[in-house]
């Protein structure tokens, strides 16, 4: 039954109160810079997409305006430090953008050039800055959390002020070489062209730039678990640079493995380094998605500031969802274990296969083709004169 009361002859309905603007030129503003992390196996990526709403930087958008600290996300100069693809997690990824302040005697904090006087006037400051943090987490998703945030300068901007940043990939044990792996990774270690390890497609941009980059530390290290089968043990890749190529991080993974099946040696790695050796990228595919995860993203003379409540309630969230992945896994542990019991072959790569299929993220053929004997994808001076004709064709055309 409905609460409304029904009108009686002679009475008007009542009218609906309007919903409060808020007037933005009525706060000061200031530039800030905030860390936060998302599980990436829940949405389709990081940066906003026209078919989807379903993207981190699409939920960020919405408790930015929900909160009022923004009143227009194309006009708030957001930045972030690195995209991240569908399936793709991230710790302490970075955005810096402009919000509402409540601080006009604070450095850094301004107002808008059409605030006037009298709101200026009006305004009640305080010596204690919004709780950015809790405002945000107060409407995002839990798998998408602000842990830290700072103030930083106009010209601040998450991409290009990074330093260093750090991905990790983990991946089983399965029946892989680590000592193979290990001597393969260091060699990618240095300023290369890493071109060969990434993916190039025909858009204008990724053909202009550079393929150089300087990767700082790469590492292959076993992780202690509790499996009781050596198989099962994870591995954790980590790899430390400059800055990275599109999907450059899955490539090498691809490669690493390739290496660790003992398909290949360590020595691939250089040659692919060399491009009179390859010219171009031979063929192969990407690794799997979910394991990977944007891990650090570094920054100098940077101080965030963190919230201990804050803090607790998302290492306890996150407690709760490692403890229900954990039981999962070891009830599926414990189901393989009797399940590859029964089995009357003892053949390695008959209970290896599914690990490599996942990370490989493909199935796994029974004949190998060596990467110098693949084809090859075409080279990026032929696509630079492809798209060159082109724009001459659409000049002609104009």
């Amino acid at each position: 039954m409905s609460n409304k009361r029904a009108c009686t002859d002679g009475e008007t309905p009542q009218k609906a109160k309007k919903a409060k603007v808020f007037n933005f030129l009525a706060h000061p503003r200031r530039k800030i810079a905030f860390q936060f992390f998302y599980l990436g196996w829940q949405y389709d990526g990081l940066v906003q997409q026209p078919n989807t709403k379903n993207t981190v930087e699409h939920h960020l958008m919405e408790a930015l305006l929900k909160t009022h600290l923004i009143d227009d996300w194309s006009a708030c100069e957001f930045s972030r430090c690195g995209r991240t693809d569908k399936g793709v997690s991230a710790f302490r990824q970075t955005a810096a953008l402009t919000v509402r302040s409540c601080c006009p005697g604070q450095e850094g904090v301004f107002w808008a050039e059409n605030s006037s006087e009298e709101l200026k006037t009006a305004f009640k400051g305080k010596n204690e800055e919004l709780q950015y943090i809790k405002m945000l987490n107060g409407v995002l998703p839990k798998t998408i959390r602000v842990f830290g945030w700072t103030p930083v300068s106009s010209e601040f901007n998450a991409r290009f002020n990074c330093t260093r940043r750090t991905y990790k990939y983990a991946f089983p044990k399965a029946d892989l070489d680590l000592e193979k792996m290990r001597d393969a990774a260091s060699r990618l270690v240095g300023e290369h062209d890493y071109s060969n390890f990434c993916q190039i497609d025909m858009n204008e941009k990724r053909l202009e730039q550079s393929y150089t980059r300087k990767i700082y530390s790469v590492t292959v290290e076993e992780i202690a678990t509790s499996s009781r089968d050596d198989i099962y043990q994870m591995v954790e890749l980590t790899v430390s640079g400059s800055g990275f190529l599109w999907h450059m991080i899955r490539y090498i993974v691809t490669v690493l493995c390739e290496i660790g099946r003992r398909n290949e040696e360590p020595e691939l790695i250089s040659q692919m380094l060399d491009l009179k050796v390859f010219p171009s990228r031979p063929q192969y595919t990407l690794a799997s998605d979910t394991p990977l995860c944007l891990f650090d993203c570094g920054y100098e003379g940077i101080e965030w500031k963190i919230d201990e409540g804050v803090l607790k309630a998302t290492i306890s969230g996150i407690q709760k969802t490692w403890a229900t992945l954990q039981a999962r896994s070891r009830m599926l542990e414990n189901m393989l274990g009797d399940l590859t019991g029964m089995m009357t072959s003892s053949a390695t790569e008959d209970v290896t296969k599914g690990l490599h299929e996942f990370v490989q993220d493909r199935p796994i053929s029974s004949t190998y083709q060596k990467f110098a004997d693949r084809k090859k994808c075409e080279s990026i001076e032929s696509k630079r004169l492809k798209l060159a004709a082109k724009n001459v064709e659409k000049s002609e055309i104009l």
